[in-house]
């Protein structure tokens, strides 16, 4: 099964919202929009919602060539808020690596960068 048929029939990219821009070779580009329930008790889009969006781009990317590769860290840095009814976007591109990949990721609201995270894979045989 391809990719895309996977991610077509995936739970947790339905109960995210997301939709799939892109796919390309080690890189993927996802859609967001922050709704009430992605919200914190500051009233701001909570920080697990960005990085759920950045870990979403960075699985694609992560196995877009065809091979299994699974998350083994992921960290993330906030730089700017999002809001109610913002649509965020998530891009996932490989820096290096292949057995053990490190990918980079950025959050866009609008041209805003509001978050960066960095990710690391390990390809299973």
């Amino acid at each position: 099964m391809k990719l895309e048929e996977f991610l077509k029939n995936d739970n947790f990219r339905k109960h995210l919202g997301v939709e799939v821009l892109e796919i390309g070779n080690h890189y993927a580009k996802v859609k967001g929009i922050v709704k009430k329930e992605h919200l914190n008790f500051h009233n701001v889009c909570h920080g697990a919602y960005i990085t759920a969006l950045a870990d979403f781009a960075f699985a694609i990317a992560g196995n877009s060539d065809g091979k299994k590769r699974l998350a083994i860290s992921i960290k993330t840095d906030f730089y700017k808020p999002a809001f109610e009814g913002n649509e965020l976007i998530a891009e996932a591109k490989k820096i290096r690596g292949d057995k053990v990949a490190f990918f980079e990721m950025v959050v866009y609201k609008g041209k805003d960068i509001i978050a960066k995270s960095e990710g690391i894979v390990y390809r299973k045989e």
